[in-house]
């Protein structure tokens, strides 16, 4: 008589169905946000340190400004990032008070304005605005070439058939996409991935901090539906494992990073290198590419996803900087123990 999935989304879900029956469900709404605005901020900083330029002064524009959405403007703006973003469901009085001058803007609005595109939205097929293929092959081609996609929300909301035909036919001076989430999921195109620049197979939101959340907010509800107390909290049984040391220090003088410049260490660059063993974008990208040559892929992805490695947000980790390193009080701001 209750059906709990615990995450964000639940178009996997017959929720009709289930409320013609009279039988109760939850879903875990915000569970995983903060891990997937960690996320985006990483790829971010990667691509920014990859290509020499700086991300302060650039725009953002992120589609569905929700859960996920907000984190993501939180995180990213306060590396001197410009957020737009697009919503038909919010007005600017649905913004919460710390985003209030995000700027609302339409579709097309958006994509001729941002230098870099982030998808937050669910995936819906019916009503007064669906997002499955919200960015089709017209929205596509009103992308800049030096603009940065990237989905971490639904794969279907990119048409993504249209999307390697626009990767394709604009080779030479491109888009740069990355993606998390794919149309076919558990199969993805292997066209498509080998043009894309980074891939991972659905992931971007499995810290073990989201895992958990989404379990306690099920558990809550179950509690509720069926009048039991609940003890406790989430905190009480947060597992401890994962949390790392980082040294920043050694990192302005590292010239074996690939990630660092020899001449000009950019915060780009120094920020990327301190990510790179908290959120495995490059790992999780060669192993994504891996096992399209498994013998079955769908299956290998599905593993993938079961057996990713533990991850832990920001404030789970420990950051060795001096209050007088340049990157300190963005680091306290992004919330790592400094």
């Amino acid at each position: 008589r209750f059906v709990g999935t615990a995450t964000i989304g639940t178009d996997h879900l017959d929720l009709p169905w289930l409320d013609t029956q009279g039988i109760a469900w939850a879903s875990a709404p915000g569970c995983n946000a903060r891990a997937v605005g960690e996320w985006v901020l990483n790829v971010l900083v990667q691509l920014a340190a990859e290509q020499g330029v700086t991300l302060a002064g650039r725009t953002l524009g992120i589609i569905g400004l929700g859960h996920v959405g907000r984190w993501v403007a939180r995180l990213t703006r306060l590396l001197g990032i410009r957020v737009v973003a697009c919503d038909p469901f919010l007005t600017a009085a649905d913004v919460p008070a710390d985003l209030a001058d995000i700027e609302l803007l339409s579709l097309t609005a958006l994509l001729d304005t941002a230098d870099m595109v982030s998808i937050h939205t669910p995936l819906t097929r019916v009503g007064a605005h669906p997002t499955r293929h919200l960015l089709d092959a017209a929205a596509l081609a009103r992308l800049h070439s030096d603009t940065w996609l990237i989905n971490a929300a639904r794969g279907p909301v990119i048409a993504n058939a249209a999307l390697l035909q626009a990767l394709v036919q604009r080779a030479g001076t491109p888009f740069t996409a990355v993606l998390d989430v794919w149309e076919h999921e558990p199969l993805v195109e292997p066209k498509l991935l080998q043009c894309v620049r980074y891939g991972s197979p659905h992931i971007a939101g499995h810290s073990l901090e989201g895992k958990w959340r989404g379990t306690w907010q099920i558990i809550e509800a179950a509690s509720r539906h069926f009048g039991l107390s609940l003890f406790g909290s989430l905190a009480d049984i947060l597992p401890v494992e994962g949390g790392q040391t980082l040294p920043l220090s050694a990192l302005s003088s590292a010239p074996s990073s690939a990630l660092l410049s020899t001449t000009t260490v950019t915060p780009e660059a120094r920020l990327a290198a301190l990510l790179q063993p908290v959120i495995a974008l490059t790992a999780d990208d060669a192993r994504l590419r891996a096992s399209l040559d498994e013998a079955d892929p769908a299956q290998a992805f599905d593993q993938l996803r079961k057996h990713y490695p533990i991850r832990r947000e920001f404030p789970a980790h420990r950051v060795q900087a001096t209050a007088d390193d340049s990157l300190y009080p963005l680091l306290s701001a992004l919330g790592f123990c400094c």
